[in-house]
């Protein structure tokens, strides 16, 4: 992309962004005005506010009109027919991700079909999303059923998100206490050791933990059967360059080589960290760097049943275990 015509995009998106904060304000100074006017109309105010209030808590987020006369605490998107422009990658990403934790709790491998709808914090860099979607059960062709999700970011620009809720329209989802922060899972960090080549230190080969090899370029139903793996890779990019995220084609040419499984209990366990090397050949988000290894923690706390997937991606060139690793396996 040329020094053009990226200036050309960042002052678009400065307007873009400042128009945005003029409407946000406007608001918030016709909510002053009536909360500092006459009786009346302070008490009709207070009344749709409670009214919206009670709606939102009811729906858990999913149904929202907006709010009056105020900062919305959600904002209200329509996506249309799903696959849409209006539909950001992100809500795609995070309904993909509500299904796969439905997927780890039920065992039904829902595939999602459209997104009707979804509600997004306002005004803060760390969102929210409550998704609501039309999924496909394989086992029945041509059965649609729609489904609820709800995803959050923990951290402004990481990989690192949450799953809370995972259900099919009209089910509870159970009220429990999350994990406290002390207990929740730190990012992981690629090991010294080569986590693709076995190099006698047992860490992934002895009786506890399983390594486990796929090579997508050769085994392509592999891929097809486990497709949560290509959401992690996904998720690892996308999240951490968002500039990159609006466009699809941004992460259709990521290219899995080879996934490394570190656990206890193989390809379901519920606290499991992800090794996958892959090509990214999206020049204006890795340059020429394009050889590029993803590290993904999946951790699912079973009391509270909150999915977390964290983790980071960083380039080949830069570990010298991986490097050193392929170089003592090729001779």
């Amino acid at each position: 992309m040329g020094r053009g015509r990226k200036v050309k995009m960042g002052r678009r998106q400065t307007l873009k962004i400042g128009r945005r904060q003029k409407r946000r304000w406007r608001k918030v100074e016709k909510g002053r005005r009536i909360k500092n006017g006459p009786k009346d109309i302070q008490e009709r105010h207070d009344l749709l506010m409670a009214k919206y209030i009670e709606t939102r808590s009811k729906s858990e987020g999913f149904d929202v009109s907006p709010a009056p006369f105020s900062l919305n605490p959600l904002t209200a998107h329509h996506c249309g027919h799903g696959y849409c422009d209006s539909c950001c990658e992100f809500a795609l990403l995070y309904a993909r991700m509500g299904l796969h934790r439905y997927s780890l709790l039920q065992g039904k491998k829902l595939q999602l079909s459209s997104i009707k709808k979804y509600n997004k914090t306002a005004c803060t860099h760390i969102d929210s999303y409550y998704i609501t979607l039309e999924a496909e059960d394989p086992v029945i062709p041509g059965s649609l059923l729609t489904f609820q999700t709800k995803v959050s970011e923990r951290r402004y620009r990481k990989f690192d998100l949450k799953c809370t809720v995972a259900r099919l329209l009209g089910e509870k989802t159970k009220e429990t206490i999350e994990a406290k922060k002390s207990s929740l899972p730190n990012v992981p960090e690629l090991p010294q050791e080569d986590p693709f080549v076995e190099d006698g230190t047992n860490r992934f080969y002895n009786c506890h933990y399983y390594l486990l090899i796929f090579k997508f370029q050769l085994k392509d139903s592999e891929l097809e059967d486990n497709d949560w793996i290509r959401l992690y890779l996904e998720l690892a990019v996308a999240t951490t360059n968002r500039k990159y995220g609006r466009h699809h084609e941004s992460l259709a040419v990521l290219k899995i080589l080879e996934v490394a499984i570190e656990s206890t209990q193989g390809l379901g366990d519920y606290d499991a960290v992800f090794y996958i090397r892959y090509d990214d050949s999206c020049e204006a988000r890795v340059g020429k760097d394009i050889h590029r290894v993803a590290i993904v923690r999946r951790f699912f706390d079973k009391q509270s049943e909150v999915l977390y997937l964290l983790g980071h991606n960083q380039s080949i060139n830069k570990t010298a275990a991986i490097e050193a690793g392929s170089s003592s396996a090729q001779d």
